[in-house]
């Protein structure tokens, strides 16, 4: 038996009224999945802190090893690793609660469907060109600390999106009909931004702020910081207008007409 809190409900009301699909009680399923989304609530939240606490533990292990020259943005990458670690897991624990209620779940969708033309043109940029621009400095400055503290920061960015895609998208979806299913689809199109690419150029920003970057690549890294980020807006506006609107289906209970305020028309009374 699914159950949801009324938190959910409310979220799940809002959530289909802004794809056209208005409702006075969605359907449990319906309002299990997007439930999902609130990721730092209850339990979500306290996995949150944990997930801090070791990445904190991570990074300050990193900093010490390679010490003085290093990019100044290795803290916003850790942190970038606990929001996104933290919020996969907690979709996942969601939804092993009512995966069993779910009779026959809908197989995955093939990848490159799920991820798109933008989202796969995104990877390769904020990779390929942080793989270059990091060999550049390494052989062309004498910043090799900052190259190759940066280039382990990128390879870790690597690990963390591959782990997270690849559990969302081998993933069944659980759905039990049509509405269901759209609204699964959408949903994890959203939740590829868990794993974003916007997350290896974003700290960038960092050492923008203090002054850290090579000599002669100031230009250089802000060329990659403006292309990763113009990609992931065109990707995420892409999977948006995509999801915007749903199909035909049974979403929950027909909204209930609001009765507005009552007129009174009895007859005045006269005054004694």
């Amino acid at each position: 038996m699914i159950i949801v809190t009324a938190r959910e409900q409310d979220e799940a009301r809002r959530w289909l009224a802004r794809r056209g699909h208005p409702v006075g009680r969605p359907t449990p399923l319906i309002a299990a999945l997007i439930g999902t989304r609130q990721a730092f609530r209850g339990r979500g939240m306290v996995r949150y802190f944990v997930y801090m606490l070791l990445a904190y533990g991570a990074g300050v292990g990193y900093a010490a090893l390679f010490g003085s020259g290093i990019t100044q943005s290795w803290f916003v990458y850790f942190l970038f690793f606990a929001l996104s670690l933290s919020s996969w897991d907690t979709v996942r624990l969601r939804e092993r609660d009512f995966r069993d209620d779910v009779a026959a779940p809908h197989p995955p969708d093939p990848w490159w469907r799920v991820l798109g033309g933008w989202y796969l043109v995104s990877l390769v940029l904020v990779f390929g060109g942080g793989f270059a621009l990091a060999g550049a400095i390494y052989f062309g400055t004498t910043a090799r600390t900052y190259a190759v503290s940066w280039l382990v920061l990128l390879v870790l960015s690597g690990l963390v999106i591959g782990w997270v895609l690849a559990r969302l998208l081998r993933s069944p979806l659980l759905a039990e009909d049509t509405a269901s299913l759209a609204v699964a689809r959408a949903l994890r199109a959203e939740a590829l931004y868990t794993a974003s690419p916007a997350m290896v150029v974003t700290p960038l920003v960092l050492d923008f702020l203090l002054h850290s970057v090579p000599p002669g690549f100031t230009p250089w890294l802000g060329v990659y910081f403006a292309a990763g980020a113009l990609l992931q807006i065109i990707g995420y506006a892409v999977h948006w207008s995509r999801h915007r609107t749903l199909p035909p289906g049974h979403y929950g209970t027909p909204p209930v007409p609001d009765p507005g305020t009552p007129a009174d028309w009895s007859p005045p009374q006269e005054a004694r």
